[in-house]
Order: C-alpha cells, then structure tokens, then sequence
C-alpha cells in the first residue's frame, strides 16, 4: 500500500485493562487536538490508516466486523438516480405518470425486497428501470475509470431492502431545526424534504415528456433539476443519517458494545455496527487513505487486492469523501478535510473496538472518547461541504461576468447553481453542538441563494446586486467555518 498523504491525525492515548471482568480498572481514553502531520512521523502501517476491523465477537482475526452494505446500496442509488434522469430512456419518455412513476421506482422503491413475481411489487432487484423487462437494472457508475470489471454490477447484487425516501431527513428521523431551511415548501414539517424531491420529479418527468427534445433537466428559471436532486440527497441522506442517527452522542452512541448485534447473531456489536454505518454514509473506501489527493479525486475505484473486480463495500469510493477530496486537493492554503474525517472514522472505531465488553452507556470516559472522534470526523465532513458551497460560489460569479460572450453557457451556469444550492440544503441537518454554522447565519446564506439564479436576461441592477450577495453569502460561510481568505477565492 503506498502511503503518501499528509495527514492531520488524532492522537488518543488509550490505556485499557482487561474487559470483561468486575475488578477491571476504568479505561481512560484521552484525546488530544489534531496536530497536522506527515504520515511518517506516525509510523503508521498500512493496517493503521484503512478501515478493517476484525470480530470480537467471535475473537476471529479473520472475520470482518465491518458491515456497510446498506449505505453503500443507498450510494448507488443516488448515482442511479442521477443517471437515469439524463439517460436517453428517461428523456425519451411520452407519459408524464410513467415518468414520475419510475423516478420513484428508484427513490422509494430502490431494493425493497418485495414479491418479484408480481410486478406491482417489483423493485430494482427484478426489473431493469430502464427497458421494463424483467431482469435487474444494471449498476451505473459513470466516474468509474479504472477498467476492472464490478464485483456487483447488478442491483440484485446488492443489499436488498433499501431506498432513499425511507433515510430521508423527516421520514427516519426528526429535522434538526424546527423547520425546513433554504426552500419554501407547503405541508407538514417532517415531510417537506420528500415533497421538495418530489417537486423536482414532477418539473422532471414534465420536462422529459413534453415533446421538446431542447429541454430536458434544466428549467427556464435556470434550475438543473438532476443536480439538485442529486446533491440534496448527498445531505438529506448521507449526512443527515450520519449526523443526526448512527454518530449522534444520545443515540447511536449509546448502544451496546458487550455482544453480537440482533441478539448475538452478528459477528459486530451495535455500537460498532452504528459507528460503521455513519462511515459508510461518508462513503470513503477502506483505503481512502492510500491515494493521494489527486489519484482519488480522479479515479474513485482502485483494485486493492488486485483481483480484476471492484468491490463496492471496499473498493470504492462515493460522494461527499470524493468532495472533501476534491476540496482538499483545491486548497491553495493546506486543508485536510479528507484525512482528519478518515482518521476520525478509523481511531473512533479502533477506541469501540478496543473497549469491546463495556457499554458507552456504562462509561462516561468511553462515551465522550467516541463521542470526541465523532464530531471531528462530522465536522470535517461539513467542512468539505462548505467549502465545496463556496466552490460553486465561485463558479456560479464567473458563469455571471462571463453574460453577453461566446464563453457563457446556460447548462454550466445552471448546472453551478443548483450544486450550489443543492449542497448548501445539506447544511441543515448538522446537529446543534456539531454545525459550525448558525442557524440564522444558515438562513442568512440561503437569502443571498435565492431558489433560482439571476440570468442574463435580469436587469444590469438585478446582476450586480445578486453578484453582490454570491459574495456576501460567502463571506458568512468563511467567518462561520473559520476558512482563510486564499482557499475562499481560490476554491
């Protein structure tokens, strides 16, 4: 394995006594600030920087107790939700209802495990979305360029049982704040994220079948449809689940860490089953650590054990972990949003690990020490989603000096828009004592965003002033994250 990141780390000096007995010392777990260094002043070993973890359970060094096939079926659903929505099959639609209807084939059907010999049941496992016959719809991966073949490259596959609405923010668990930030959709709290989405599917399937081969994503207020879906569901899924359910201190954290998970018949506890499922919603592979900024920025599969196949569980990478990456490789003055989250993964899961036999409930000292790796890893993931805000900041101001020239595109314009917005309503659902961003400060930038660009068909006064905001918006999200002037104009 090739080490070769710098890499800001979490130093914890555990000292453990033996578990399981009723004189055992307490376990101390201090953890001290992360402190930016090499990987070679660590003496790191490859083992050290991936995230594998055997079973205490069954006290077998060679069974994995890390399960995250769930959150990765999800991440496959949002990246076929993206595909299928610019797919020639979607766009070649004539039916508004059957269009509508097959979004949501994807988004709260997905891989529900239901009678696949009756097809008012059917899901992604025995129906391909995209021909209506009856075999499984293929796994899409467009940013995959390594060339190995898929190891599951069918969505029968995969983890069945599984979509997005039913991980939603407000269909699994509460909204953060008491109310919905950044869109003003009618309805019940809890349920406005869902009806934004499926605003989205109706001015999609709308689009898609309305005869005009010149629209297809993007609207004529300048909304690209795909992107908002897409990056919406980055942070009403992934990060919400993450932040508000599996790493949360009075939730997730609290399970037990003494037997096997449902009963004792997983080879994982249920704290170190929770703990897994947040990391598997950052979506990094297990050796995310092992690639330089670049390698995994533009490659997020790599064959690590060398087989010909991708393993999706392991071998690849989704989401919001290629961003922080991204954001990572962009930075003119060194951030290391990518590393701190992973090293935060791996040593808060080494601490369960190492404490198996004593329930977080049980132990103050253990809580807060995994409580501590939790919220450096959340923040360090919300980080990387401000900062990718800013990015298309950035981008959308040059789309806007670039009105009335040959170099103006209204899809690039759109498209910079709505992953804009798209990202900034994930914001949201940061817990309070983990957000790094006020509420109003929150609500101060979705003001300045608007829910449509400002085109070049806008008054002179209108461009200037919305410009004039773009930068305003960024300027809170720079004080609010603690980002330095050169990564804010640079990103």
């Amino acid at each position: 394995m090739k080490l070769v990141k710098g890499i800001s780390v979490l130093s914890a000096a555990i000292m453990l006594a033996a578990c399981g007995g009723d004189d055992d010392e307490t376990k101390i777990l201090e953890v001290e600030k992360q402190v930016p260094v090499a990987l070679a002043e660590l003496g790191l070993t490859g083992d050290d920087t991936r995230y594998a973890f055997s079973s205490k359970v069954l006290d077998d060094a060679n069974t994995s107790s890390v399960a995250t096939t769930g959150q990765i079926t999800r991440h496959l659903l949002i990246n076929e939700l993206k595909n299928y929505i610019g797919s020639g099959e979607f766009q070649g639609l004539t039916d508004h209802a059957t269009a509508l209807a097959n979004l949501n084939f994807i988004y709260a059907t997905g891989t529900k495990n239901l009678d696949s010999s009756n097809a008012a049941q059917a899901s992604l496992v025995s129906v391909n979305v995209y021909t209506e016959g009856a075999e499984a719809t293929s796994v899409n991966t467009s940013v995959k360029t390594s060339g190995a073949t898929l190891e599951q490259s069918l969505f029968s596959d995969l983890s069945t049982d599984k979509n997005l609405k039913g991980k939603l923010a407000g269909q699994d668990n509460d909204l953060t704040h008491a109310e919905f930030v950044g869109w003003n959709v009618a309805g019940d709290l809890q349920e406005q994220p869902n009806a934004l989405i499926q605003t989205w599917f109706d001015q999609l399937a709308t689009l898609a079948t309305d005869g005009d081969v010149d629209t297809t994503v993007v609207t004529a207020e300048g909304l690209d449809l795909q992107q908002l879906v897409q990056k919406f569901l980055l942070g009403g899924v992934t990060y919400s689940q993450a932040a508000e359910d599996y790493l949360k201190a009075g939730k997730g954290l609290l399970q037990q860490n003494s037997t096997g998970d449902k009963s004792n018949t997983k080879v994982y506890t249920t704290l170190e089953h929770q703990w897994d499922e947040g990391f598997g919603y950052f979506g990094a592979a297990q050796d995310y650590l092992a690639y330089t900024d670049v390698e995994m920025a533009g490659q997020a599969d790599h064959d690590t054990d060398e087989n010909g196949q991708i393993d999706f569980y392991s071998e690849y990478s989704f989401g919001n972990s290629v961003n922080a990456v991204k954001r990572d490789k962009g930075a003119t003055s060194p951030t290391y949003f990518s590393e701190n989250a992973m090293m935060a993964f791996i040593q808060g899961r080494q601490i369960i690990q190492d404490n198996y036999g004593t329930n977080p409930a049980d132990s103050a000292v253990f809580h807060a020490a995994i409580e501590r790796q939790a919220e450096l890893a959340l923040n360090n993931w919300e980080n990387s989603i401000a900062a990718t805000v800013i990015h298309y900041i950035n981008d959308v101001t040059a789309d806007m000096d670039n009105f009335g020239t040959e170099e103006y595109s209204l899809a690039n314009h759109a498209k910079h828009w709505s992953e804009m917005k798209g990202f900034a309503l994930g914001l949201q659902f940061s817990p309070v004592g983990v957000a790094q961003i006020s509420l109003d400060d929150l609500k101060a930038v979705h003001a300045h965003f608007a829910e449509a660009p400002v085109l070049s068909t806008a008054s002179a006064e209108d461009i200037a002033a919305y410009k004039t905001a773009l930068l305003d918006a960024r300027t809170i999200l720079k004080t609010a994250y603690s980002f330095s002037a050169e990564n804010v104009a640079n990103w």
